[in-house]
């Protein structure tokens, strides 16, 4: 094992790593673990107004999520008519670091596979912004949000050292899961952060 960075919380977060990615690797799998994970508790009926889908394929996915660990039904909310489902883990994070699991031939296509469709999820919130964009013309000049590229130079500790400062700054203004904030002025918004090489195929030093 290694040691987990404290803004994880072994007993309400979870760290996947190659293996444990089954069940997981599609993009409605993806989305419906992520409101559940963002909003609480749900049904499909109302999951499925979220991802545009039908009932029926929300709930055929929810029972693969609930068959691989990352959701259980709710039976306190659930009416019999009406199943409700929650997350198992606060937020889920991924890592290639656990020394017992750095990924096999298999198990890296699935890993590779699943963050392409963590990257294709961030892209459409980024294009989804841009095309609302002519619609808030008279909001245009008080908007805070930013999207920035920022070419730097670093070693590997100094990469991890800067990982670690953005999610404890990003941290103090986390939005527990189904826990709306009593100040009438905030509003929801999502931070992307990504530290990537220039050149993808360069080793580390």
């Amino acid at each position: 094992m290694i040691d987990l960075p404290n803004w994880i919380d072994p007993e309400q977060d979870a760290v996947l790593t190659p293996k444990s990615l089954r069940g997981l690797v599609h993009p409605l799998r993806i989305r419906l673990l992520q409101l559940l994970q963002d909003d609480g508790p749900a049904t499909a009926t109302g999951l499925a107004e979220r991802i545009e889908q039908s009932s029926g394929v929300a709930s055929y996915h929810l029972r693969v999520l609930a068959e691989h660990g990352f959701i259980v039904e709710d039976t306190e909310r659930g009416t019999g008519r009406d199943r409700w489902w929650r997350a198992v883990h606060r937020e889920t994070s991924f890592t290639f670091r656990m020394p017992e699991d750095p990924g096999d031939a298999d198990t890296v296509e699935d890993a590779e596979e699943y963050l392409r469709l963590l990257a294709n999820e961030a892209h459409r919130r980024v294009i989804d912004f841009v095309n609302s964009l002519a619609a808030q013309r008279e909001e245009l000049p008080k908007m805070p949000w930013q999207m920035n590229v920022w070419p730097i130079r670093l070693t590997v500790d100094e990469a991890r050292e800067l990982a670690q400062n953005v999610h404890e700054l990003v941290l103090r203004y986390r939005r527990e899961p189904g826990d709306p904030d009593p100040r009438p002025d905030t509003m929801r918004a999502v931070f992307q952060f990504q530290v990537l090489p220039d050149d993808p195929g360069q080793p580390l030093p």
